[in-house]
């Protein structure tokens, strides 16, 4: 069951990377809950949102908890469950999953066993993103392994790219909040409301 990214969580990512593009970035990919008897047993997994966690220090285990537990009571009240993890690395041109990424993975991995690690690569960056920008790492016998990323990995890559590179251009990353915004300030809401709705309204 590989997991196919929806134009919100792909945008989010790369917006959250663009914030600070000098920081490592994380955060958490979700898919909604589907009825055991409506699903196909080899179809994909949509993620159709993503929770920007943390920039900068990405190991800290406390607040890793404090972030986790409030994202699994919002994700129970939306039907919602975490399928992955996303990372973009500090230097640019380094794409490998480190060990805080697969530590949060098999923690992820616990609940959701086709768990995946979505690697941003900061290198390609730009206000373009004529091509995806991600690696995707699945795990098999023991070991991350990337899989080859084309536009089957998207819901519909023409119209991700299409306003993933609008957003970038009108800098919506500057409205993005992380969950150490959040911490920072409570009022600042980490489900990203704002960046969601310019999402719907390019769509």
């Amino acid at each position: 069951m590989p997991i196919v990214l929806t134009t919100q969580a792909y945008c989010k990512m790369l917006l959250h990377a663009a914030k600070y593009p000098h920081c490592a970035v994380n955060g958490l990919l979700v898919a909604e809950k589907v009825k055991e008897h409506k699903k196909e047993p080899s179809a994909p997994v949509l993620c159709v949102d993503c929770v920007p966690l943390f920039h900068g220090t990405l190991a800290l285990a406390p607040m890793l908890e404090v972030a986790l537990t409030l994202i699994d009571t919002w994700c129970k009240e939306n039907r919602y469950f975490i399928v992955g993890y996303y990372q973009a690395n500090e230097r640019t041109k380094d794409f490998r999953p480190n060990q805080v990424a697969e530590k949060v993975a098999a923690r992820i991995s616990e609940n959701f066993g086709e768990a995946a690690i979505v690697m941003v690569d900061n290198s390609r960056l730009t206000m373009s993103c004529f091509e995806p920008i991600v690696l995707i790492y699945d795990h098999h016998e023991n070991k991350w392994k990337s899989r080859d990323v084309n536009q089957d990995c998207f819901e519909d890559w023409f119209e991700a790219q299409k306003i993933t590179s609008a957003l970038l251009e009108g800098r919506s990353y500057e409205h993005l909040i992380d969950f150490d915004n959040h911490l920072d300030d409570l009022r600042n809401d980490w489900t990203n409301p704002v960046i969601n709705k310019s999402v719907l309204d390019l769509c």
